[in-house]
Parts: C-alpha cells; structure tokens; sequence
C-alpha cells in the first residue's frame, strides 16, 4: 500500500519542481494583497480626486490632456502629503501635512491589516500567531509603502510640468514606512491576542492606562468643541475667505476637501490652547494668556486666529483641563486602597495623556513656506508638560482625599450557635449504628 502512495505523490510533483509546502501560496497572497492594497488604493483615490478637482476648475473632463497628466503628477505628490512626507513646493518647504488625510490612510492599512492576520491564523498557527502572522503583515506592509515613497520621491523634480514638488526619497521611504508600520501594527493587535497581553499587566498599571487613554479623548473632545464655538462665532469671516480666495465651485470644493483634511490639525492646536502653551503661525500666536496679531494665511481655517488680545475670562478655560484631570483622580480613587498604588495609577494616566498628545502636537506643526506664515508651531515639549500636569496633580490629589473609607467589622454581629454537650449527647444517641452480620457458628 506504501508503494503506489508514493508513486502517486511522485507523479503528482512534475519533474524538476520543487515541492511546496501546504498554505505557502495562499500566504505570499495574502501577504502581496495586505502590502499591495493601501499603496494602490491610496494612490487611485489621489488621483481621481485630483483629476475630478482639476477639471472642474478648468473645464476639461477627467480624461483629456492635460488632466489625466496633471492628476497623475498631482498624485504622486498627494501620495507622499498624506503619508506626512515634507515637501518643497515651488522651492518653498512644505512640512504642514493634514493629519485627517493620514488618519484615513493609516485607517485603511490597519483594516487591511487586520483582515489579512485573520486569514492567516490557522490552527497550526494559532501558538505563535504574533511570530507568524503579526510579524510579516507589518513587515510586508512596511517595506512596500517604504519603497513606495522611495519611487514616488524619485519620479518628483522640482521642474516638473505637472507639480512642480520635490522630496528626499530617503525621508519618504523613512516616514512612509513607519507610518504603515504603526497603522499596521494598530490592526493587527486586536486579533493577535492584545486583550489577553493587557489582562496580564499589573492591576494598576492596566487601570492607568485605560484612564489615560480616556482622559485624552476628553480634553481631544474638549479642543474640538471649542473649536466648533469659535467656528460658529467666526462663520461670516470663515465665509469670506472661501468667497475671495475660490469663488469657482471646482477651486471652492477643493479647497473645502483641503480645509477638512486640516481639520484635525486645528483640533490638536485647539487642544493646545487649552491646556496653555497655545499655538503659533508665522508671527501671529495664541494662547490664554496672550496673543501676538499679524498677517494670517488666506486660508479659512486662519481666519479663526486671533484678532486682538484674549479677552480678562479667557482664564476660566482651565477649568476644563482642571476637570479632566479630577475625573482621572475619581474614578481611580476606589481603585485600590494602597495610596501609593493608587497614585501610580494617576502617573500613568497622566504620562499618557501627555505623551499621547505630544506626538500629535508634533505632527500638526511644521514648515509652511519661507515668509510671514512659516513656521507653523504646536509646541511639542510644552504639552507634553502641561497634560501631564494638567491630568496628574488634580488626579493625584483627588484620588488620594476621595479614596473611600474601608468599612469596619461591626460588633454587634450574632455570634455562631455553640453545640452544647447535651446536644452533642442527644446527637449520639440519635447516630445508629449499622449491624454487623453474626458469623455462623462452626461445629
């Protein structure tokens, strides 16, 4: 039975072939499409976006000459602006990237990501899932987009027809491959067993990070809603400037596709201005304690920068920090009744909210040409100091003065029936014992 197995099997091997082994090709497939897809997806979306932009501000259709060119010239460029990569457009440096343009490209790589870790969990697999799934979906993603940029820097030249941008294909294959890095590295946690890896922390270290985690998106909440007051307070001259600068309906959607795509920028300054050490663009700066007027971009989201100096009760606005940071201390209070395991809850909370928000402050900023407006600043360092502050010396001492009282044992508890020995007498009578068979007598 052994023999014609075996001849089977060689027959089923052609001649001079190398066998395969079981789930390597539907594994290189589902590592070429997770690594493939986000490049070419992103790069299609730029260009049809540019090109639809393009003929409605000209009039051509999408497909004639020379939209269908500039849109493929735009959306190399486009490609390396939303994967953060610094730009020289026209000379002049360009390293203020929108921020919602690469939420939405990271989103698309985590999802993918996530999907193509799920197909390649198998039971065989299942042991080693980080080593053998998570380790080559972020590393096939990785090294794809880092080529992409490589490519898309070297295809721009300052002389170009199209867009007239250039970038060090260096810094782009650097930050284009560790942004897919991160993005992949955030889908492929979930279905890798994060939960589990969290669940084996310290007690105290788990609850300070999930409170740090909320308390970011609390005062990310709070920057957006006050920067929705001040968009409504400031609409006519936010109208206006839509009205000079892109009166066309081609130029005035995309520059509205342009204001959504800083949007998140203007958050994370928003959020800055909360916490203290505001924000600057060019000469012009914001923060509640002060502001310095100047020239402000033709922009509209520029058109809420201050116009004056802040008014004596712009100071309450710490109070919103000064909340966040309470709430921290309240809800880890009855968390453990050791006060210093309790108070190193609240540092992590505190650390990561301000780490967290740090690094978002340090990619909304950058270069934005050579004149009035540049540079753009959200100061990194100085948010980072004050969200620690702000969420950890509040949370430090609510969580130490709200710590709940631990009950005392009352005295007046009924104490346990005592058996007496006349129970115990009457138990014993009651026992009965079980009879033993007589043996039969011999004789």
């Amino acid at each position: 039975m052994s023999a014609p197995a075996k001849d089977e099997a060689a027959d089923a091997t052609p001649t001079g072939a190398t066998p395969v082994p079981d789930g390597t090709r539907p594994r290189l497939a589902v590592l070429a499409e997770v690594a493939l897809v986000p490049v070419v997806a992103g790069y299609l979306a730029v260009v049809v976006l540019a090109a639809l932009i393009t003929a409605a501000a000209s009039g051509t259709t999408p497909g004639g000459d020379p939209g269908l060119g500039q849109a493929l010239g735009t959306g190399v460029a486009l490609w390396l602006a939303v994967h953060l990569v610094p730009l020289t457009v026209s000379g002049a440096p360009l390293g203020v990237l929108p921020l919602g343009a690469a939420i939405g490209v990271g989103t698309l790589i985590a999802l993918v990501a996530r999907r193509g870790v799920t197909r390649l969990l198998t039971p065989t697999t299942e042991a080693h899932r980080w080593t053998s799934c998570a380790v080559p979906v972020v590393a096939a993603t990785a090294a794809v987009h880092a080529a992409g940029g490589v490519l898309a820097a070297a295809l721009l030249t300052p002389d170009s027809a199209a867009v007239p941008a250039d970038a060090s294909p260096a810094t782009a294959g650097v930050v284009a491959g560790l942004l897919a890095a991160v993005a992949a590295g955030a889908g492929v946690v979930g279905p890798c067993g994060l939960a589990a890896r969290v669940a084996a922390l310290p007690g105290w270290l788990r609850r300070g990070l999930r409170t740090g985690l909320a308390a970011t998106v609390a005062l990310v909440a709070t920057g957006a809603a006050l920067l929705l007051i001040v968009l409504l307070a400031h609409a006519e001259a936010v109208a206006a400037v839509f009205t000079a600068v892109a009166p066309e309906a081609g130029s005035g959607a995309g520059l509205w596709l342009l204001d959504v795509a800083y949007l998140p920028n203007a958050v994370v300054a928003a959020v800055s201005w909360v916490l203290g050490p505001g924000y600057a663009v060019g000469t012009v700066s914001a923060a509640p304690t002060g502001a310095t007027v100047g020239l402000v971009p033709p922009f509209p989201l520029a058109a809420l920068l201050p116009a004056d100096a802040p008014a004596s009760w712009t100071g309450l606005v710490f109070a919103l920090p000064l909340a966040v940071g309470s709430l921290v201390g309240w809800t880890l209070a009855p968390s453990d009744p050791d006060t210093a395991t309790r108070l190193r809850s609240v540092g992590v909370a505190a650390g990561t909210a301000g780490l967290l928000l740090a690094v978002a402050a340090l990619l909304a900023g950058g270069r934005l040409g050579t004149g009035p407006f540049d540079p753009v600043v959200v100061p990194a360092a100085w948010v980072l100091l004050a969200g620690v502050a702000w969420v950890g010396l509040p949370g430090a001492v609510i969580a130490v003065l709200a710590a709940p009282v631990p009950a005392r044992a009352t005295s007046s508890a009924a104490p346990a029936p005592v058996v007496g020995d006349e129970d115990e007498d009457a138990a014993d009578e009651e026992r009965v014992e079980p009879d033993t068979p007589e043996e039969p007598e011999q004789g």
